[in-house]
């Protein structure tokens, strides 16, 4: 059933057990767990293959689930195609003046001479990566110095070169940055039981690195270096990785650590300007589904009956419809009617009863008053009259009453004045 891991992404690479051109046993595919600070924590989940079917799949990763790097569920991650890459081919290894790879190389031995050119195909989880455009003293796998190195001494002096574009290895590749990190070199493996140990050295470099493989695959065991590594003008930094940084891949039968570290700020703002864009993701080709029949073919298939329903069906909305509209036309003319004054309605409800009146008999005469020509009768008149007509009344007692004290008053005087001048 295998080991499990955990770690910020799970990753399916390959690994093979190579010293030079020498393979120390069959390529294997690795499963495991990447983490670490060398690590973007924006990595998409994706598998680079070399084919356009996404067999050949190169290396995968994702974090969107657990176990995501199993057999079935990497089948269902967006592939992106990566084309290999033609390489000039000189030297021992060739078989013919080109060759096809992931990456191509440039290998000088400084202490020979002697040089070679090849290419170089990714043997390592995630070293290969973050070395893509570098030269580096002395090389950071056992895969990259083709045959100028025989043992570990040999190789603090061998300089391998990895660019990636096509004949980018015609001649050495250039590097124009200044190297301002000193580091130490040394170099240690162990291959079929034999331990082979290089003495410790210093170089210079825009970087300096650390790589430690351990493997149960194969008979190479053990591989691990520190040294210097100096980037060509536009080498390209991979997506998932970050300029410096540590990280680490664990698996069941190989485990992987790498470093890379610098004060030069200049050149981590170079490595993050030419960080690698990702390219139009492609999906997985699907099983294909039967497809079902198209509404008009079903359509041709109806018989007559079925035709006539639909038909019918049909005409029922568009009478609904036609009701609706004269519902709606006779809402309209109710509210248009109660917009009108209020005295028009009158006026035409008295005239249509008139026009009534007129039809039921012509001898009886009927008036009738558009408008109110005198105010209104109160009901309380007949009491006004009354208080009027007592009132009235009232005062011409009063005014009886007064003459006839004015007339007792005269005769009263005139009797007076008799009887005095009498």
């Amino acid at each position: 059933m295998g080991s499990f891991c955990e770690g910020d992404y799970c990753v399916l690479s390959h690994y093979a057990p190579r010293w030079g051109t020498i393979e120390w046993g069959d390529p294997k595919v690795v499963k495991g767990c990447m983490s670490g600070t060398m690590l973007r924590k924006d990595v998409r989940s994706h598998c680079e293959v070399a084919d356009a079917n996404g067999e050949d799949v190169f290396t995968c990763f994702c974090n969107n689930k657990d176990y995501c790097n199993g057999d079935k569920a990497v089948d269902k991650l967006d592939t992106e195609p990566v084309q290999l890459l033609t390489c000039a081919c000189e030297g021992a290894h060739c078989k013919s003046p080109t060759c096809l790879g992931e990456l191509c190389s440039y290998v000088v031995n400084h202490k020979t001479k002697q040089t070679e050119q090849g290419c170089v195909n990714a043997s390592v989880p995630l070293v290969e990566r973050r070395s893509a455009g570098a030269c580096m003293i002395p090389p950071i796998t056992g895969a990259m110095h083709h045959t100028v190195a025989k043992n570990a001494e040999d190789l603090l002096a061998t300089e391998s070169c990895v660019c990636g574009t096509d004949y980018c290895n015609m001649e050495k590749p250039v590097i124009n940055v200044a190297e301002k990190m000193k580091c130490q070199a040394f170099v240690r493996a162990e291959v079929m039981g034999t331990k082979m140990t290089s003495k410790n050295v210093t170089c210079t470099g825009e970087y300096c690195f650390k790589a430690q493989i351990k493997s149960k695959i194969g008979h190479m065991s053990q591989y691990s270096t520190i040294g210097c590594a100096s980037f060509i003008d536009d080498a390209e930094l991979a997506e998932e990785l970050n300029p410096t940084g540590c990280a680490k891949f664990t698996s069941e039968n190989v485990d992987v650590e790498a470093c890379m570290q610098t004060t030069d700020k200049r050149a981590i703002g170079r490595a993050r300007a030419n960080q690698q864009v990702p390219e139009t993701t492609v999906r997985r080709p699907k099983p294909s589904k039967p497809k079902a029949k198209a509404p008009l073919k079903q359509k041709m298939e109806l018989s007559d009956e079925e035709e006539e329903e639909e038909k019918a069906l049909e005409k029922k909305p568009k009478e609904k419809n036609r009701k609706e509209e004269k519902e709606n036309e006779k809402e309209e003319e109710v509210e248009e009617k109660n917009e009108e004054p209020e005295d028009e309605i009158k006026e035409e409800k008295e005239k249509e009863e008139g026009e009534e009146e007129e039809k039921e008999g012509e001898k009886e005469q009927h008036y009738i008053f558009e408008r109110p020509t005198e105010a209104p009768v109160p009901e309380d008149s007949n009491a006004t009259l009354i208080a009027v007509f007592l009132l009235l009344m009232l005062l011409i007692v009063l005014s009886g009453v007064v003459w006839k004290f004015e007339l007792h008053k005269k005769l009263f005087r005139s009797s007076y004045d008799t009887v005095a001048g009498g």
